[in-house]
């Protein structure tokens, strides 16, 4: 290896130390002005959702049901001695759509959709001899990324049931039956999150926790009936909102704790 890519991994080293000890520092500082705890971990766990039309019409004559879905990412937690914190999560999720018409042509659409989401929220914890419990509440943005789906369509002039498998298509139109192009995509999504859960300390700075959740679906997702299908005459009616239950299984440890325990271990040896 040449001598100046040696250097270079050896400085690498060092800035990662560097910007890992300056890092421990600013935790160590923040948490002392705050008198608070910090905690990181990450999250997995399973959803379940169902659109809402805004449209009276389409409320008539459409029946929508949840769809399952998973969603899984990182979460960090500042909480003071009160058991007051703020929680936040950046999440990779997907989330289901079930539409069925029950007029007199046949007719159901089913979607998964991926998004980026990140809830911030409040939450107040109540402790218990065994366990801890808490409630939280707060905003969620969400973006949504890409979608699958398909239309399974009753033909009467041939007497038959076709499937037409698609993928969203936010870009330019394309006119075959793989994709739905979407004109009027409203990409970037709010909603309103409420839940709570329980808590169990692991010990040495180690929790993990049962978060309960329903997220209520703010944005539409798009324009009236402006996801089409043009040469086969199919349209999407994306003005209604997502709204989502999801139960997860969440691990996480407090920064701090574990800075302390390392440089304990560091020093007995």
């Amino acid at each position: 290896m040449p001598p100046g890519g040696l250097n270079r991994r050896i400085n690498l080293k060092k800035d990662i130390k560097t910007y890992s000890f300056l890092a421990a520092l600013f935790l160590v500082f923040l948490s002392n002005r705050l008198e608070a705890q910090i905690f990181f971990g990450f999250k997995a766990g399973a959803n379940a959702a169902k659109i809402s039309f805004d449209s009276e019409r389409y409320r008539k004559f459409y029946d929508t049901k949840y769809m399952p879905g998973f969603t899984a990412g990182a979460v960090f937690l500042i909480e003071n001695k009160e058991k007051y914190g703020l929680y936040t999560e950046f999440l990779y999720s997907v989330k289901g759509k079930s539409v069925e018409s029950h007029a007199n042509d046949f007719e159901t659409n089913k979607a998964n959709y991926h998004f980026l989401d990140f809830p911030v929220l409040f939450r107040i914890k109540f402790e218990e001899r065994k366990f801890s419990w808490f409630l939280q509440l707060g905003p969620e943005i969400g973006y949504w990324l890409s979608g699958k789906g398909a239309f399974t369509v009753y033909e009467p002039d041939r007497d038959v049931i076709t499937t037409y498998d698609y993928t969203v298509n936010f870009g330019e139109r394309k006119n075959t039956s793989d994709y739905l192009n979407v004109d009027e995509a409203n990409r970037l999504q709010l909603g309103l999150a409420l839940g709570g859960g329980f808590l169990w300390d692991l010990k040495n700075g180690n929790f993990v926790s049962l978060d309960l959740r329903y997220t209520f679906g703010h944005t539409f997702m798009g324009g009236y009936e402006s996801g089409s299908i043009p040469n086969i005459g199919l349209t999407d009616n994306l003005e209604h909102t997502n709204n989502v239950a999801s139960v997860s299984v969440v691990y996480y440890f407090d920064i701090l704790e574990k800075v302390r325990l390392s440089k304990n271990k560091y020093r007995k040896r």
